[in-house]
């Protein structure tokens, strides 16, 4: 009894062990009897205490990093230095005065530090939105009144501008340029409100290299004539570049020697320095303990600026050999002045491209870092803060910003790894604006446009990407051939339409004409691959693995039963199966695996309409209406309700599987159960014929028949009057479950 016992103690804890079930036992608590058993503690409200301990964790980790403070004043202090002559000649580069570049990385920089997301981003003037305005300045500039034609591609496509800088009057071209950032910023706050920040996800890496490289073409070849030292007509609108190098080339004759040699000598010594030794300057300081994780560049574009307006003013480039300065500068921040409205309507579509071009850029640019570094960036607080920048701006004569790609580097290079790097940045423009801004109005203007030549190197550079994209995809290349031509040939704005549409069309193409793959079986195992691309993958007999690569819509829905009917070998305009003959081989006939089951891989069908549901249901019966039997697999479950909601039950018939392999086994264990049936009819026909063969052909003498198959059986028949005993074999030509043809031979 007590064994008894103890085992099951046993057992019982064995099954306790295993279900880990727990019993509690207590009474109910209420309130009032819970006040009495537990004895409660003296409460403190320390909320206050807390938020002051987040208040002061927050202002230590987000915006004064004790660790990195010193880092952040030396990167802020770095890009400023980049800003000024950047600045300076990015604001030329908008047909604009030289101190609305600082105005410009001032206002974009500081507002950016206080509402973007990105840690890294230098905003400010940047070669595309420079380069856009610019035609926007030029294009409204053209006659001194509010009223201007538009360039039509067709009609009067390419306006003329007398010299290069005669008619534009800088208050009128700030006016222009602020009202169209104004304009810029509400469109990206529209865009922000409405979350349509996913529009940028339809400009692919291809449209945006290819179009960066167009425009950096063109800002080269507007920068040429401060090059030369030639005062040519400007050209705006389609086929302006043409123009402009038919000009260029008819006045070499008028190049400045002076603006000249002041151009070389700039574009050599920053060349040198950033190819040469940059590096060699970095690798050396990296011997002080603080400099071994920053990588601050020599300041050469200060340089290059510095010494070209002392040198210019001592020698009075200007007066002397009539080379083009900067001019007035001024000090100080303009007052503050809102957009003119009556510009909008002329303005709308140059904001609107302006606005996604510049925040796909900038996007971009905020992406790629923040994964470097490991935080997130919001696209629709980058917009508003986008927006913000243009908005605010404007009211002080600046121009439309974006992120810059040169800046950005150097501002992480250099160490920097929060937005206080900006807020130093603004503080040393502040300095220079009010103070130090009019010493720099004897810089030569080539100056300005050898930096604005080497910043854009390597936006120029992209055009290696073309063989990079070509090898990985054709139609991608396509994209960033037709994007960059455009851009080039027919101007910025021509160049982003028609890059938009060469995209979609590609898309388009994409699913209109997917892949489709006939799938083979690997060494008999659940693995399913391309039959035509690996060896070691064979088709199953009597089996055909179809997938199409592409969801089924209303535009490419025909292709796809085009393409299931003739894999399978169907005439798609007669719906008939197509003659397949058989292949002959040393004078016997081989008939070829006939084909009865049909397997589609829907694991590529993502999405099913209701004109791709009713053509797939379609392609379905008329495949029931050859005889065949098909099975559905990897079926997604909402295609499946469109499948049901169009009575797929009702139209055809076919059987849904988990997966390709469950669908193969199915149908295997299927033939082999009609072959075991086929096999037994068979051979009892064949003991039929030979018996009909032996009672009509044989000698009424014959006692003993003996016959037997290639599965050695068997049997012996006696027949009544035998004279003669006679011997006969009965051989099968072909496999066992193939076309029976027999050979008769006797011995008498």
């Amino acid at each position: 009894m007590d064994l008894s016992d103890d085992q099951n103690d046993k057992s019982d804890s064995t099954v306790n062990s295993r279900t880990h079930s727990i019993i509690v036992d207590r009474p109910i608590i209420t309130q009032k009897s819970f006040n009495q058993v537990f004895i409660p503690t003296t409460y403190e409200d320390r909320t206050p205490v807390i938020l002051f301990h987040q208040l002061r964790t927050y202002i230590r980790n987000k915006c004064i990093p004790s660790k990195q403070c010193v880092h952040d004043v030396v990167c802020g202090i770095t890009i400023a230095i980049m800003q000024i002559p950047q600045g300076m000649g990015y604001a030329l580069l908008a047909r604009l005065p030289a101190i609305t570049g600082l105005y410009a990385s001032f206002f974009a920089s500081l507002i950016y530090a206080l509402l973007g997301t990105s840690r890294h981003l230098s905003m400010g003037g940047v070669a595309v939105t420079s380069l856009m305005t610019s035609n926007v300045v030029d294009r409204l500039s053209v006659k001194p009144t509010l009223s201007t034609i538009i360039p039509n591609l067709f009609n009067q496509s390419t306006i003329e501008i007398a010299s290069n800088d005669a008619l534009i009057d800088p208050s009128y071209a700030i006016t222009i340029a602020t009202t169209l950032a104004f304009m810029v910023g509400i469109t990206q706050l529209l865009l922000c409100i409405f979350h349509l920040g996913f529009v940028t996800s339809f400009l692919s890496d291809s449209f945006i290299s290819g179009y960066t490289t167009g425009t950096a073409i063109l800002v080269f070849t507007s920068q040429l004539p401060d090059i030369l030292g030639l005062s040519l007509k400007r050209y705006v609108g389609p086929f302006n570049i043409i123009y402009s190098y038919i000009e260029i080339c008819t006045n070499l004759k008028n190049i400045n020697l002076v603006t000249l040699t002041i151009s070389t000598f700039s574009i050599t010594t920053l060349v040198i320095v950033k190819e040469y030794l940059d590096p060699f300057y970095k690798k050396k300081i990296k011997k002080f303990e603080l400099f071994r994780n920053i990588q601050i560049p020599i300041p050469i574009e200060l340089i290059v600026i510095i010494v070209g307006t002392l040198v210019s003013y001592v020698f009075d480039f200007n007066g002397r050999y009539k080379v083009k300065i900067v001019n007035t500068i001024g000090h100080g921040f303009r007052t503050p002045q809102g957009p003119a409205l009556v510009l909008v309507p002329s303005l709308i579509k140059d904001a609107i491209m302006i606005a996604i071009v510049a925040f796909s850029i900038s996007i971009s640019l905020a992406k790629t870092y923040a994964k470097k570094f490991k935080y997130f960036v919001n696209p629709n607080q980058e917009l508003a803060a986008y927006g913000a920048c243009n908005i605010i701006g404007s009211f002080f004569a600046s121009y439309a910003t974006a992120a810059s790609l040169s800046r950005t580097s150097v501002y992480v290079n250099a160490g920097g790894r929060t937005q206080l790097a900006n807020l130093i940045s603004c503080a040393t423009l502040l300095i220079i604006i009010l103070n130090i801004g009019s010493l720099f109005e004897s810089l030569p203007k080539a100056c300005l446009a050898s930096i604005i030549i080497i910043a854009i190197k390597g936006l120029l550079l992209q055009t290696k990407d073309i063989y990079t994209i070509g090898r990985v995809t054709k139609l991608e290349a396509v994209v960033w051939i037709v994007t960059c031509l455009n851009t080039v040939i027919l101007d910025v704005d021509y160049g982003l339409f028609s890059g938009i549409i060469v995209s979609l069309v590609v898309v388009i193409l994409r699913q209109f004409r997917p892949r489709t793959t006939i799938l083979g079986q690997y060494e008999r195992s659940e693995v399913y691959k391309n039959a035509k691309r690996f060896t070691n993958v064979h088709e199953i007999p009597h089996i055909k693995i179809f997938r199409f690569e592409s969801p089924i819509i209303y535009f490419n829905a025909e292709y796809f039963r085009e393409s299931l009917l003739d894999a399978v070998g169907i005439d798609s305009n007669t719906g008939q199966k197509r003659n397949i003959h058989s292949k002959q081989s040393h004078g016997h006939y081989f008939n070829l695996y006939k084909l009865t089951h049909i397997i589609i891989d829907c694991s590529s069908i993502n999405q099913l309409d209701y004109s791709g549901g009713k053509i797939f249901l379609q392609a379905i019966k008329e495949l029931n209406d050859c005889k065949y039997k098909v099975y559905l697999c990897h079926l997604r479950y909402y295609n499946y309700d469109v499948l049901e909601k169009l009575e797929m039950d009702k139209i055809c018939s076919v059987i849904v599987m988990a997966t390709v392999h469950d669908a193969v086994h199915n149908i295997q264990d299927e033939l082999m159960e009609n072959s075991d049936q086929l096999s037994l009819a068979n051979e009892q026909q064949i003991r039929n014929n030979i018996s009909s063969i032996m009672m009509t052909s044989l000698p009424a003498s014959a006692r003993d028949i003996h016959y037997c198959d290639d599965i050695s059986n068997i049997s012996t028949s006696h027949v009544q009057e035998m004279r003669h005993q006679d011997d006969v074999e009965i051989c099968r030509n072909l496999p066992l479950y193939g076309s029976c043809e027999t050979q008769l031979y006797t011995w008498l």
